[in-house]
């Protein structure tokens, strides 16, 4: 059935956009913190990629609340 195939490759998707995500979190930490480097602005720069780390892991959270609804449907059927 196609809706069972989309909900698999859903999963799948979820799955690699948290990792995705996960990545881009240690590339905004590790350049925030060069940030603190650039005197007074670095900062301004620092707190402002950490609040989008923050935000990161909310839509990661959001996103591992989708992957664990879809899973569980999937294991209740079974």
């Amino acid at each position: 059935m196609e809706t069972e195939k989309e909900k698999e490759k859903l999963s799948l998707l979820l799955v690699y956009w948290i990792e995705h995500n996960k990545e881009h979190e240690k590339d905004f930490k590790r350049w925030a913190e060069k940030a603190k480097g650039f005197g007074e602005i670095g900062t301004k720069v620092y707190e402002a990629i950490m609040e989008a780390v923050e935000h990161m892991e909310e839509v990661n959270e959001c996103l591992f609340n989708a992957f664990e609804d879809i899973d569980n449907k999937d294991k209740n059927k079974k």
